[in-house]
């Protein structure tokens, strides 16, 4: 008998000895280690949809859904802010729309008192986050809540530190 020399014979040979520990191995083992195997690459890739499900993500919302989310609530519940308006709902939108931020976004609402400065950053939170203010990756202060006390500004930036490992 003649020998296959080139790949042709070389492809058999790969055969037959790919073929010898088969018939050694059991089928219900080989079926579970696949049905194993497969479960967790399809685990792995989708570990962000998987993790987000039982954890609170960063972003929750997509950056247009939220976009649009925050100008039908500030439509709906705010009054007489129409500059507020416009500035929030660019600066949130542009700002979920980077795919690489490089900061935080951070708003500084600044006004007399009652003029729904509290307000709107709950309205922003809750259009961004499915927690709103509860959420983890939302921190409001209100300075004559959180920072009374003039003579205590020391004690409020250790305070304000604490917040940079949750973020």
């Amino acid at each position: 008998m003649k020998l296959l020399r080139g790949p042709l014979g070389a492809a058999l040979g790969l055969v037959l000895l790919l073929l010898s520990p088969v018939q050694t191995v059991e089928p219900i083992s080989l079926g579970l280690a696949l049905a194993g195997a497969a479960s967790a690459l399809t685990g792995l890739i989708s570990y962000p949809r998987l993790y987000c499900y039982f954890r609170e993500c960063c972003l929750q919302r997509e950056g247009a859904r939220a976009g649009a989310a925050l100008q039908e609530d500030l439509d709906k519940k705010l009054f007489g802010q129409h500059l507020v308006k416009k500035v929030i709902v660019k600066a949130v939108s542009g700002f979920l729309n980077n795919t690489n931020p490089k900061k935080p976004l951070t708003l500084s609402l600044h006004g007399w008192t009652g003029t729904g400065k509290n307000f709107v950053s709950k309205i922003i939170a809750e259009s961004i986050y499915e927690g709103g203010l509860n959420s983890n990756y939302v921190h409001q202060f209100v300075s004559t809540l959180h920072f009374p006390h003039a003579h205590s500004v020391g004690q409020y930036k250790v305070r304000c530190k604490c917040v940079n490992p949750n973020i």
